[in-house]
């Protein structure tokens, strides 16, 4: 059960596809595309109903500063998979069709986060073969990690 992200966020869906590989090592895209190659390796969904430019205008926010963190989370039949990464502030959010989560600090329009701790390749393979279904709506969900609440839980007791 895919449980509501707290703060800024946006939940949407998109598709399955015979052609995804999921085998790329530093990005993880979804587009609004209804068609795809094998060239696409870091796809891992299409027919996407939202692109990186319909994030919230406070999502946005977090994830154009250098100290915003975002969180993705697919989820499709009993699988979820969450990626993590870092803001900037040379992120545009401007992409029409295009989601791109990257483990470099490269950025574009597409670009949603930078210095990821996973990639499309880091998907497991059980879900990777629901994700070649194209009957298979996939929930996505983008959120803003709350930082400081993280570091509160992380700082020691004082007494």
């Amino acid at each position: 059960m895919f449980t509501p992200p707290r703060g800024p966020a946006l939940i949407f869906h998109a598709y399955g596809h015979p052609a995804i590989l999921s085998t790329h090592p530093t990005t993880l895209e979804i587009t609004t595309s209804r068609e795809l190659t094998h060239r696409g390796d870091c796809v891992v969904a299409v027919k996407s109903s939202s692109a990186v430019r319909d994030l919230p205008v406070d999502l946005k926010r977090v994830l154009s500063s250098s100290n915003g963190r975002g969180r993705l989370r697919l989820q499709v039949g009993p699988f979820e998979f969450t990626v993590e990464g870092k803001g900037d502030p040379r992120l545009t959010f401007s992409h029409e069709t295009d989601l791109v989560v990257r483990k470099s600090g490269f950025t574009s329009d597409r670009t949603l986060m930078i210095h990821a701790d996973k990639s499309s390749m880091d998907i497991p393979r059980d879900m990777v073969r629901l994700l070649q279904d194209p009957t298979s709506r996939v929930t996505v969900g983008i959120s803003a990690i709350d930082r400081g609440r993280l570091r509160g839980r992380l700082r020691p007791a004082i007494s």
